[in-house]
């Protein structure tokens, strides 16, 4: 997701230069930041954990087509588990908004 390899240097997908996502010091790959705008758009729409794991399918088929020598091996496991701490938080989040809507009405 970082467009890294494990010895430091860069892996063969594209890295936007106006990078709007990074961790620490790292961009990411364009195919981590499509799927994270495309997923951001969704939950607008449907805040469920089904609309990420979709995205996530979509992002593993698409960097997977990029045939990329590092990231196609990984990036089903990577996203997996990015989704599954992805889809926590917006469970955390959905029920914090679902509490204060109950509790107003009371």
């Amino acid at each position: 997701m970082f467009g890294k390899e494990p010895g430091g240097g860069s892996c063969e997908c594209p890295v936007s230069p106006f990078s709007k996502y990074r961790l620490f010091r790292y961009k990411f790959v364009k195919w981590f930041e499509d799927f994270m705008d495309m997923t951001f758009l969704a939950l607008r729409d449907r805040p469920c954990a089904e609309t990420i794991q979709s995205n996530v399918e979509k992002a593993v088929q698409t960097a997977r087509q990029r045939n990329c020598r590092h990231c196609s091996p990984v990036v089903s496991g990577g996203m997996q588990e990015f989704a599954t701490v992805f889809k926590r938080k917006l469970d955390e989040v959905v029920a914090k908004v679902c509490i204060t809507c109950f509790s107003r009405k009371t």
